[in-house]
């Protein structure tokens, strides 16, 4: 990046499930809209760009794939498929929505 990047971090990893070879640019959505992550997966953490969401912050609802993100849109970026995704998610609670 070469522009001034509002970075946000977000407390899911590699170790909760999320694909450590997950590029730049795999998308995430921010309270309903998308946006990308930025760098590398860590253990622990992942970071994404906020540049475009002024209003986001600490308690912004993500959505790493789902309604706005679709799971194979995540698969093909990390070179997985998306079932190998669904089945690695292990420690986080899963929220369903109705």
């Amino acid at each position: 990046m070469t522009e001034p990047t509002r970075i946000g971090l977000v407390a899911i990893g590699y170790a909760d499930g999320y694909p450590r070879l997950a590029t730049t640019g795999t998308p995430v959505a921010v309270d309903g809209t998308i946006t990308c992550v930025v760098g590398r997966v860590s253990m622990d953490v992942l970071t994404i760009d906020l540049s475009n969401h002024p209003g986001s912050g600490i308690g912004c609802r993500v959505e790493l794939w789902r309604r706005h993100v679709p799971v194979n849109e995540v698969a093909r970026r990390a070179g997985t498929i998306s079932c190998e995704l669904l089945c690695n998610v292990k420690r986080v609670p899963i929220i369903y929505d109705k």
